[in-house]
């Protein structure tokens, strides 16, 4: 019944959000200074694998499990995503969305907006970090200068 309900919905949230939060707060608090450095120290590592090379592995099985279509968009999202941001997680949640999307939905003009939406947000990082010009370097091309007082305009330019 609360599930159906916002209202409901809203309070039983905040309520539990509230409760644990003061419970991860208290227990936090009441870790001595020296257990946290050595906490800090282990979970950080154990943190970094999980979120490199563990949490894109997963979610690219769920995106492979999901269909050939879902798992298409997911495997070039993700790799692009990996290329452009260093992570391949965003990448393929939105290879997913769109994949599900069009599976259910075929191809709507919401699933081609979404579908150019990601796009666009890919072509504007992609620029945005200088990931065009890295690999117009890695290429040995030789960079137009159009796009290098682009770059030098937008403060966009590659370390």
């Amino acid at each position: 019944e609360t599930l159906h309900n916002p209202r409901r919905m809203a309070l039983t949230g905040t309520v539990v959000g509230m409760v644990l939060i003061t419970l991860l707060n208290t227990t936090a608090a009441s870790i001595p200074h020296s257990l946290q450095e050595v906490a800090a120290k282990v979970l950080g590592p154990a943190s970094e694998w999980l979120i490199n090379p563990v949490m894109p592995i997963i979610f690219w099985m769920a995106a492979v499990d999901a269909g050939r279509r879902t798992g298409a968009w997911g495997t070039v999202l993700g790799g692009l995503g990996h290329l452009v941001m260093g992570n391949a997680v965003p990448g393929i949640v939105l290879g997913i969305v769109i994949g599900k999307g069009v599976d259910d939905l075929g191809w709507t003009k919401v699933t081609k907006s979404l579908a150019g939406a990601v796009i666009t947000l890919f072509v504007a990082s992609t620029f945005l970090r200088g990931v065009d010009i890295t690999l117009l370097e890695q290429m040995k091309v030789d960079i137009p200068h159009w796009l290098m007082q682009l770059h030098d305009s937008t403060g966009t330019k590659p370390q």
